[in-house]
């Protein structure tokens, strides 16, 4: 089975890949009940609900959203990957009109867990550079 920081690195791989495949039960499977996630674009952190209502959002409107994992480190029950993330904006995202443009960034989420589960997740991303690709500055 490994060490514990294998596991917590599994489940983080396993939760990137159930959010490539655009499965959102899946991805919150690897979640705790009480799962926080803290976007640089929102001030406070999302429970549950509002991350998985925020995630459907974002997906229909970035359908070809794409994680690709370039590292990941595991201490205890932290987890702290670097990804690359794409996406075309395909359709609207609330008040924000689709452009039809894609971004890539690179971004940086640290993963808590507790028990085996996703606890909270910290993401930073340039959303100042995706918004400039996306040509919605």
């Amino acid at each position: 089975m490994g060490t514990r920081e294998q596991r917590n690195q599994q489940v983080v791989r396993r939760a990137i890949a159930a959010l490539n495949q655009k499965d959102l039960d899946l991805f919150f499977s690897y979640h705790t009940e009480d799962t926080t996630s803290h976007e640089v674009y929102f001030p406070e952190p999302l429970p549950r609900g509002t991350f998985r209502s925020f995630l459907d959002s974002f997906l229909r409107a970035y359908p070809d959203t794409h994680i690709e994992t370039r590292n990941m480190i595991a201490e205890g029950d932290t987890v702290v990957v670097e990804n690359v993330m794409s996406a075309t904006f395909t359709h609207d995202l609330g008040e924000t009109k689709a452009t039809g443009r894609s971004f890539t960034t690179r971004e940086a989420v640290v993963f808590e867990l507790a028990d085996g589960k996703i606890k909270a997740t910290r993401i930073y991303q340039d959303q100042k550079t995706i918004e400039e690709q996306q040509g919605v500055r």
